[in-house]
């Protein structure tokens, strides 16, 4: 929980899981962040203490954006909850250290997450400059998201494969991101698909040209990469300074 609160400097949730969450901005190729999965038993404490140390001296000046999401379906995943917190640049991630170094705000943070919640499972992602969709659908409450994990053995294959499934879609009511995963421990998952839409409607369309696009997509990857972890979560509230 020390590291959480020293990168983190506060937040609420958002995508891929023990099985990871990749946050999903309508992605800039410069973002970087940290993902937090946790088992909550207090949700309303998990909202009073991102609340309160976002409003502090020491929030207002934390550069990050974070999000808070809770899990729709994660499978045999213990984690309720997540946390992204996400960041324009690695130097960002210094700053934002350097602003909850010592700071009695960042240290009630972390006492009052301690109490309400328990850390089942951390990340690190980096976005892969590859996104598509609609731009306006960014975090915030109400917006769903569907999480993959995968081990991709050909990235640049994989890349090419993804870009023809995502341009068969319609693309105005879903908006898609690739992500780049690190510090996974003894996970094997080296990236992470999002797909994030304002609605289950508009996340799961009944759209046979779609659903054929995904087979292709399918059939081509079949070689290059394996599926470690699926989730569905959806936005509760965001967190920063902008």
């Amino acid at each position: 929980m020390k590291r959480l609160i020293a990168l983190i400097s506060a937040a609420i949730i958002t995508l891929a899981t023990t099985t990871v969450h990749a946050d999903d901005h309508a992605a800039p190729a410069n973002i970087v962040g940290f993902v937090y999965n946790f088992n909550v038993s207090n949700p309303a404490g998990v909202v009073g203490a991102l609340t309160d140390y976002w409003n502090s001296p020491t929030g207002k000046k934390n550069p990050a954006t974070a999000i808070l999401r809770q899990n729709v379906s994660n499978g045999d995943d213990p984690s309720t909850h997540s946390v992204a917190v996400i960041y324009t640049s690695t130097a960002q991630i210094d700053e934002a250290n350097a602003v909850n170094n010592g700071s009695a705000d960042a240290q009630r943070f972390l006492a009052a997450m301690g109490e309400a919640a328990t850390l089942t499972s951390e990340a690190m992602f980096f976005s892969a400059g590859v996104s598509s969709g609609n731009p306006a659908i960014v975090p915030g409450p109400g917006r769903y998201t569907i999480n993959t994990g995968i081990a991709v053995s050909d990235p640049a294959a994989y890349v090419e494969a993804w870009q023809k499934y995502t341009a068969a879609l319609d693309g105005s009511s879903s908006a898609t991101s690739l992500f780049v995963l690190n510090g996974m421990g003894q996970q094997d998952a080296t990236h992470a698909v999002t797909i994030s839409a304002n609605s289950m409607a508009d996340l799961f369309p009944q759209n046979p040209a779609g659903q054929a696009a995904f087979a292709e997509l399918i059939d081509s990857v079949k070689d290059i990469r394996t599926v470690e972890n699926r989730m569905i979560y959806v936005d509760l509230a965001v967190f920063g300074n902008e």
